[in-house]
C-alpha cells in the first residue's frame, strides 16, 4: 500500500485555537481523507509548540507554572479538533519527551555534522515572534506584526551553519526535488535565498523553558529550532518504524508567515543530517477578517467554536475552505457566512437531496436502488458525460491540492443537475406514471451519489448522512434535511 504523510504546523500555545488555525487543519484533513479514499497508508500529523519566552511569560500571567499552563492550551486544541472532525493520526507536543529524545538525537546528528558553531551574537529579537528580525523587517522601527519595538540582544549561541546548504536548498528547489507551491511562494523563497539569508542562532542563553542544549546547559534550544523538529519527532526519529515508513513527508501544510523557515531552515538542517527532503510544502495564502489582520484589540478574532455551533462541523469545514483558494491571500467577511451557508448548502446541495431523494422515496415499488449504475444503460447520458468531465477535474484539483477549485467544480455538476431537474420535470413524470420517470430518477440519482462522493473529504459526516438515507431510501419515513436553513 502507498503510504502519505501530510503535516500541519505545530501551533504555538500562547492562545486558543483561532480561525487561521482551523482554516489550515481543516484543509490538511481534507487531502488526508482524500489520500485514504485513493487507497493510500496515511499519517496526518498536528500538534501544539509549547516552548520559548512568550509561553512561560503567558503562564507567568495566569500565575501557573509553564507546563500546567500548556496543558490547558492542548485541551483546548484538542477539544476544538475533535469536534470539526479532524482525522488526525497523532498529535505532537513539544513538552512531550519522545519529542525532546528526538531533538536531542537531532541535534547530535548536526554537532556530528560540523554544522554548529558557538559565536557572539548581537541583534534584535521580538518576543512575542519568538525569533530575530533585521533592520529591513521592521516598520518604523517596530516589529511589522505586534507593533512593538524589539529588544536588543547580545549573547554568546550556538549558530548552525546555513550558508554552507543554502546552494544546495536552492537547487532542490529550482528542480523542484522539493516542490513548493504555489509558484509565488516559491519565488519568494528563492528571492530570500538570492537577497542573502544568514547563519542562524539555534540557541538562546537566558531562555529557561525549553529543551537543553547537550553538553551546554547553559543553552536552551532556540524554539524555532525545536519546534521545526516535530515532524520527525512524531515519527519516533530516527529509528521509529514509523520514520522508516512515511518520512519523507509528501506534503507539508504551512502559512505564509513561516516560509523562510520551512522553506530554507528545515531543509537546510535535513542536508546537514542527510535526511531526505519533504516532497512538497503548500503555503496557504493569509487572510484578513472583514478587511484587518486578525487581533485581540481589534476583538476581530473569530471562535471556531462559535461557528460550529451556529452552523454545525461539516458546514464550518466547508465555509472556510471554499471562502477563497488557498494559494492566495485573501479576506473573510464574518456576515457573509450566513448568506454562503443559505445559498450553498441549504439551497444547493441540502435541497437537491431533498428534492430527488422525496421524488425517489415515492416512487412505485418497480424503483431499484441497486440499480447498476456503471453499466450505461437506464440514463441520461447528458448528464453522464458532464459527471466524467467533473470527475476529471476534480481528480486533477484535489491532486493537486486545489481545493476551492474542486468545490468550483462539483458545484458546477450541482447546477448542472438542477437545470435537469427543471427540463424534466420529474414531479410531473411520477403523476402521470410516465415511463421516463424511472430513467430520470436514476439519472439523478447516480449524480447524487457522485456528489456525495466528492465532498465526502469536505464534509464527511453529512455526506455519511446522505449516503446511509439513499441506501436505505425505501424504508425511510421522513425526509433528508442535511442544512436546515439559517436567519
Amino acid at each position: 500500500m502507498d503510504k502519505f504523510y501530510i503535516t500541519t504546523p505545530i501551533y504555538y500555545a500562547t492562545a486558543k485555537p483561532h480561525l487561521g488555525h482551523a482554516f489550515a487543519t481543516i484543509y490538511a484533513d481534507t487531502i488526508a481523507r482524500y489520500q485514504k479514499i485513493k487507497g493510500k497508508e496515511v499519517f496526518f500529523s498536528v500538534g501544539t509548540d509549547e516552548h520559548g519566552t512568550k509561553v512561560a511569560k503567558k503562564a507567568e500571567e495566569e500565575n501557573k507554572s509553564p507546563q500546567k499552563y500548556v496543558d490547558e492550551i492542548f485541551s483546548l486544541y484538542r477539544s476544538v479538533w475533535q469536534s470539526l472532525n479532524i482525522n488526525y493520526t497523532d498529535f505532537i507536543r513539544t513538552t512531550e519527551i519522545r519529542h525532546k529524545k528526538g531533538v536531542e538525537k537531532f541535534i547530535q546528528k548536526l554537532i556530528n555534522a560540523q554544522s554548529i558553531y558557538k559565536d557572539q551574537y548581537e541583534g534584535l529579537y521580538c518576543v512575542d515572534c519568538e525569533k530575530f528580525l533585521t533592520e529591513r523587517e521592521l516598520i518604523n522601527g517596530l516589529c511589522p506584526d505586534h507593533l512593538k519595538p524589539p529588544q536588543k540582544i547580545s549573547e554568546e549561541n550556538y549558530f548552525f551553519n546555513l550558508e554552507k546548504y543554502l546552494p544546495e536548498v536552492r537547487r532542490k528547489i529550482i528542480t523542484n526535488e522539493l516542490k513548493i507551491t504555489p509558484e509565488a511562494r516559491r519565488n519568494e523563497t528563492l528571492s530570500l535565498i538570492e537577497t542573502g539569508v544568514s547563519n542562524f542562532s539555534i540557541t538562546r542563553e537566558k531562555v529557561s523553558w525549553g529543551i537543553k542544549f547537550p553538553f551546554d546547559s547553559r543553552q536552551t534550544i532556540y524554539v524555532w529550532v525545536e519546534a521545526l523538529m516535530n515532524y520527525v519527532t512524531v515519527l519516533d526519529f530516527p529509528e521509529g518504524e514509523n520514520y522508516k515508513k512515511f518520512w519523507p513527508a509528501d506534503l507539508q501544510v504551512i502559512g505564509a508567515e513561516i516560509n523562510k523557515f520551512h522553506t530554507i531552515f528545515w531543509p537546510a538542517m535535513l542536508l546537514a543530517i542527510n535526511e531526505p527532503l519533504p516532497k512538497e510544502i503548500f503555503i496557504h495564502g493569509l487572510f484578513t477578517v472583514n478587511g484587518q489582520k486578525m487581533s485581540k484589540t481589534l476583538g476581530n478574532v473569530i471562535d471556531p467554536l462559535i461557528l460550529i455551533e451556529k452552523f454545525g462541523a461539516d458546514a464550518t469545514r466547508y465555509l472556510l475552505v471554499s471562502q477563497f483558494p488557498a494559494s492566495e491571500h485573501g479576506d473573510i467577511k464574518e456576515e457573509q457566512f450566513v448568506i454562503k451557508y443559505n445559498a450553498d448548502l441549504a439551497n444547493g446541495i441540502g435541497n437537491l437531496f431533498e428534492r430527488v431523494l422525496t421524488m425517489a422515496k415515492d416512487m412505485d415499488d418497480d424503483y431499484d436502488d441497486d440499480y447498476d449504475y456503471d453499466n450505461d444503460d437506464g440514463y441520461d447520458n447528458e448528464i453522464k458525460d458532464f459527471q466524467k468531465k467533473i470527475e476529471v477535474i476534480y481528480a486533477n484539483k484535489m491532486n493537486n491540492y486545489q481545493l476551492y477549485e474542486a468545490l468550483t467544480a462539483v458545484f458546477s455538476f450541482v447546477k448542472k443537475l438542477d437545470q435537469y431537474i427543471n427540463q424534466k420535470e420529474p414531479w410531473q413524470l411520477i403523476k402521470n406514471r410516465n415511463s421516463e420517470a424511472k430513467k430520470v430518477l436514476k439519472t439523478l440519482t447516480f449524480g447524487i451519489k457522485n456528489i456525495i462522493f466528492w465532498l465526502k473529504p469536505f464534509m464527511p459526516q453529512k455526506m455519511e448522512e446522505a449516503e446511509e438515507y439513499l441506501k436505505n431510501i425505501n424504508k425511510q419515513s421522513g425526509k433528508l434535511n442535511l442544512f436546515p436553513r439559517l436567519k
